[in-house]
């Protein structure tokens, strides 16, 4: 059931104000404002909670919060935890809300972290596929929903959907089979708007109902949701992904973006895994990172974000680091960078890496400054602890090893890898990886030092990798300032942003292994992933925040500090 977050600072718009419809569909388990509220949030719950409710320019943004499924009972967070039960009344509830709330000229987003992630995709594929139901419609929701989801199957009766006429099974396989259940689709939302149950354009006809973005966190494959082209309705999609997420059932996601498609599609990949990246470990520092990079992608879109809850949040993964430094014991060939502590400090911390949240180690008051933390043992930015998957039911389907720019398409039969490549996937490596790499960060639970087995094959090198428009833009930004640092009341200082350097965003990670087939079918796809700049507000306030005395940034870039 969806939750305000905010209730006590509604907005209520004035008839045809552009408003930002805002959905936040969270992770298996995660609730906000459960019983389980004391655990550590997701990015959902966080992003939810920082986003401002009304933006400079008067645009109100609603913000509807669903929790994630196995959250109601002991019954339910085993079923919808362990096999996604009651994922079809989260994205019925989702959809039902965007119908009866949108008004043309308002802005549509949906985000979405793990399997609150394949609720958003759904439903973003769901408007894109059907429209948006009018109220003759929602009187025949659940029919139509029924339809929907059996559109692809050859089994079904004709005579049971609402629309008439629809084209039977063609015995096709494969692609064919993609494409016949997509005409099928076209030719079901053409009898919908016959019937006046649907509509696809503004009320003039011409304006076509678009989703302005869609926004997740490391989408996985547990549920049957395959690697697949992002629709044309969809303007922006947005994913972060995990490097070190080793469960098979856990394959990552990807979109692919077909020729001609006008999305804005990046996908970037960060440190370690599936919860480091969506948020949720107590922890929190590479989800921090995450964050600040969504929030920095939906803000190009005029999303606007409080400053003094997101300057908490932030602040509160440096108290928790403080709290707990570096429970590890490094091995004795470890050599040690300047930025962390000497071997002969280094120990396990009395509370272990499981017991976080119940450790007895007092945080330091919230008035504490940066320094004063990072003096007490918090870990610099891209330096935060990386986990290993802690649910052993996950991991009974095996493990794999994560593979950036060579992520095959999936059988959508049998959900198995085929042999042919993702196309125009246009993926990224976060700044991140390489100064966690540089400094010597560690791997999962702090065991040894990080080699990020997904990007072996793969080389770093100084030679920037974006093309000359999107060149111009990240310098332009650079020298300018993010959007935030021009709107007016002065929320948003400059004081204490990181000056990222000119050109400091120019690396790009080179294939050197082993190239295999030819034309489509070559994998990877392109030889050279570039890293995704960092330029934006928020992910230069935090790297400000967190840079530490040694500066892992200049330390990263061969400068010292």
């Amino acid at each position: 059931m969806a939750t305000p977050l905010d209730s006590q600072n509604s907005y209520i718009p004035h008839p045809g104000t552009p408003k930002r419809l805002i959905v936040c569909c969270d992770g298996t388990w995660m609730d906000s404002l459960g019983s389980k509220g004391a655990e550590p949030p997701s990015n959902v719950t966080r992003i939810a909670r920082v986003f401002c409710r009304t933006c400079t320019d008067g645009t109100p943004q609603i913000i509807n919060y669903f929790p994630g499924v196995g959250t109601a009972n002991a019954i339910d967070r085993f079923t919808g935890g362990a096999f996604g039960m009651g994922l079809d009344q989260d994205i019925r509830e989702v959809y039902n809300f965007l119908c009866t709330n949108y008004v043309d000229g308002d802005d549509i987003m949906l985000v979405g972290f793990s399997r609150g992630a394949f609720t958003a995709r759904s439903v973003a594929d769901m408007v894109a596929s059907v429209g948006l139901l009018t109220p003759e419609g929602l009187d025949r929701f659940y029919a139509i929903f029924e339809d929907y989801e059996n559109m692809g199957n050859r089994s079904r009766p004709l005579d049971e959907f609402i629309v008439s006429g629809l084209a039977p099974y063609n015995n096709s396989h494969g692609q064919a089979k993609i494409e016949w259940e997509r005409a099928r689709m076209q030719q079901y939302k053409k009898g919908l708007r016959e019937m006046k149950y649907t509509r696809d354009t503004y009320h003039d006809g011409v304006t076509e109902i678009k989703i302005k973005a869609l926004a997740v966190w490391d989408t996985v494959g547990t549920l049957g949701i395959p690697p697949a082209p992002v629709s044309n309705k969809v303007e922006n999609a947005f994913q972060a992904l995990a490097l070190d997420e080793p469960r098979y059932a856990f394959r990552p996601s990807l979109w692919e973006r077909v020729p001609g498609s006008t999305t804005n599609l990046k996908q970037v990949w960060f440190p370690g895994n599936h919860g480091n990246v969506g948020g949720g470990w107590y922890d929190q520092q590479i989800s921090d990172i995450t964050l600040a990079w969504m929030c920095d992608q939906l803000s190009t879109l005029g999303v606007e974000f409080n400053f003094t809850r997101m300057t908490a949040t932030f602040r509160e993964t440096l108290r928790f680091s403080a709290a707990h430094p570096f429970p590890y014991a490094p091995f004795p060939s470890t050599k040690p960078s300047t930025l962390l502590p000497k071997l002969d400090s280094l120990k396990r911390s009395e509370c272990s890496l499981r017991a976080h949240g119940s450790c007895p180690a007092p945080h330091p008051p919230t008035s504490t400054t940066a320094p004063v933390l990072f003096q007490n043992g918090a870990r610099p930015w891209s330096l935060g602890t990386i986990r290993a998957p802690a649910a052993s039911l996950t991991t009974l389907a095996g493990k794999t090893v994560r593979r950036p720019g060579r992520v095959l398409r999936v059988d959508e039969t049998t959900n198995e890898d085929t042999a042919e490549p993702l196309m125009g996937t246009n993926e990224r490596v976060h700044s991140c990886v390489r100064v966690r790499l540089a400094c010597g960060g560690l791997g999962l639970d702090d065991n040894t030092l990080w080699g990020c087995e997904a990007l072996e094959g793969w080389r770093v090198e100084r030679v920037g990798g974006l093309g000359e428009a999107e060149e111009a833009v990240v310098e332009g930004v650079r020298a300018r300032g993010a959007r935030e640092v021009g709107l007016p009341g002065g929320e948003y200082p400059v004081e204490g942003l990181y000056a990222v350097g000119e050109g400091d965003h120019r690396w790009r990670w080179v294939w050197e292994g082993k190239v295999e087939g030819e034309g489509v079918g070559r994998v990877p796809q392109v030889a050279a992933l570039p890293e995704e700049p960092l330029v934006g507000y928020w992910e230069r306030w935090l790297l400000g925040l967190m840079c530490g005395e040694g500066d892992v940034w200049r330390f990263a870039m061969g400068v010292k500090a």
